[in-house]
């Protein structure tokens, strides 16, 4: 699948992932149960590595 961004747009999911993407450290960090918590670092996995390609884009 193709997704075409402008640069604003891209500006702007980056920004977004980079915000969610603290927080949801932060959720992390405040004790939530095992369970949850490895879940949670999937989830930020994939979303660090997504935020990667989008700042690869030029």
């Amino acid at each position: 699948m193709n997704l075409e961004l402008s640069n604003k747009e891209k500006d702007v999911l980056i920004s977004a992932l980079e915000s969610f993407i603290s927080e949801l450290r932060a959720e992390i960090a405040s004790g939530v149960k095992h369970d949850w918590r490895v879940e949670m670092k999937k989830e930020e996995s994939g979303l660090k590595e997504i935020l990667g390609r989008l700042r690869a884009l030029k």
